[in-house]
């Protein structure tokens, strides 16, 4: 297992093109407009809003987008021809209106292959105006739309995956173990390189060495990646 500190881009930069065969990853939301502090909530709110070791995820729209569609260049660039990258993203609301990732990735030079519906089996949060998500997605990505490592037993799981979150303790947003898994286990075999450039508590390098993959993570923060 391999663990990189620093800017996921700027990393990305010095990999060979066409040498990693899955990126699973889940890069911060831009969500910090709807964060809340109300004092008489603080114990929920504490509980509920998403806040990381060195990274603000503070953004205008426009430069968050423009962040995303570069790190997606550079993810097609090091991605095989016959890889696959998973994109964990969700739709954002700020003034009633939703902006999906869907905005960016079709900026990108990825080819959207499918989207997966991450059933998260409940959320905390409650919106009296909207029906609240309980879900979140995954892009399902490449740089051609035929031809990719496909394990054609996993089928099975069909589009919709029910999987409890994480309940990650050293960090807010961990991937559940299940859902790396599946994604392993679909998109690559033994021995194939797999990557989280934004990899958090590592929970895909670590689960990709249990399934006698080669895992790299990427990550901003020195303690998340002192942790793994």
């Amino acid at each position: 297992m391999k663990i990189i500190n620093g800017d996921c881009v700027k990393v990305l930069e010095g990999f060979g093109d066409c040498s990693i065969d899955l990126i699973i990853t889940s890069p911060p939301y831009n969500n910090w407009r709807n964060r809340r502090t109300q004092k008489a909530k603080a114990d929920y709110w504490k509980r509920t809003n998403i806040v990381y070791d060195s990274y603000d995820d503070k953004m205008t729209d426009e430069e968050y987008e423009n962040w995303q569609i570069r790190f997606l260049n550079e993810c097609h660039r090091v991605l095989k021809p016959t890889g696959t990258m998973i994109y964990n993203h969700k739709d954002r609301i700020f003034n009633f209106e939703v902006k999906s990732p869907l905005e960016w990735i079709l900026k990108s030079n990825m080819v959207y292959r499918q989207r997966i519906t991450w059933d998260r089996c409940g959320m905390q949060a409650f919106n009296p105006v909207r029906f609240y998500r309980v879900e979140e997605d995954l892009y399902v990505l490449g740089k051609k739309a035929k031809g990719f490592y496909w394990n054609k037993d996993c089928a099975k799981y069909l589009s919709v995956w029910r999987i409890p979150p994480s309940r990650n303790k050293d960090h807010p947003c961990a991937f559940p173990e299940e859902l790396v898994r599946r994604c392993i286990e679909s998109f690559s075999e033994e021995g194939m390189v797999v990557l989280d450039p934004m990899m958090g508590s590592g929970s895909v390098p670590k689960c990709a060495e249990k399934m006698n993959r080669k895992g790299v993570g990427i990550d901003l923060s020195k303690k998340y990646c002192e942790g793994v």
